[in-house]
Parts: structure tokens; C-alpha cells; sequence
């Protein structure tokens, strides 16, 4: 009987030590939750970067927007090009013009 008393002792503290080794680190787990919320930089931090990420993002789509609309412009301009859209590039960079047209420049 002394036996059987002995064993249910030692299995109830082999029982406690994980408890007290998983609260042990459930406690530190907490602490350093508090103090990275705590932590001036830390919080302030994330919400910055998040800022910063959102910020590139909409940089990112209006780039997107005009790499689209600069590739539809190369495709327009390379051959076989189309004599109209020559034409108004050429009048546009280039200033000209017309024989039957006068050019007016307003600066």
C-alpha cells in the first residue's frame, strides 16, 4: 500500500512540473506581448510601415496605369505604323504644320 501511495505521489508531481513549465511560459509569452505593445517604437512602428505600404501600393498602380498606357503608345509607333498617328506626333513634337495652316503658340 505504501508502494501504490509512493508512485500516485510522484506521478502527480511529474504532472505539475509541465503545468508549471507551460504557465512559466505562457507568463513570459504575456510579458513580452506587453511590452512589445508598450514599446513606443514598436507599435508606432508597425502602424508607420503599414502606412508606408499602403502608400506604395497606390504608387504602384498609377505606375502600372502608365506603363500600360507608354507600352500602347510604342505599340502605335512601331511599324507597321499608321500614317494618322505619324502624323499627329510629328505635328505635336516636331511643330508642324500644314501648307494651308497657321500655326499660333500661346506661352
Amino acid at each position: 500500500m505504501r508502494v501504490e501511495r509512493l508512485r500516485a505521489m510522484e506521478l502527480s508531481q511529474i504532472i505539475r512540473g509541465p503545468r508549471a513549465l507551460v504557465a512559466g511560459a505562457a507568463v513570459a509569452s504575456l510579458a513580452i506581448a506587453a511590452a512589445a505593445l508598450a514599446d513606443p517604437h514598436g507599435l508606432r512602428l508597425l502602424r508607420r510601415l503599414g502606412q508606408d505600404i499602403a502608400r506604395q501600393e497606390s504608387a504602384n498602380v498609377a505606375l502600372r496605369e502608365e506603363n500600360a498606357r507608354l507600352q500602347r503608345r510604342v505599340r502605335s509607333l512601331s511599324a507597321p505604323m499608321d500614317p494618322r498617328v505619324l502624323e499627329k506626333e510629328a505635328r505635336e513634337q516636331l511643330g508642324f504644320v500644314r501648307p494651308d495652316e497657321v500655326l499660333v503658340k500661346f506661352e
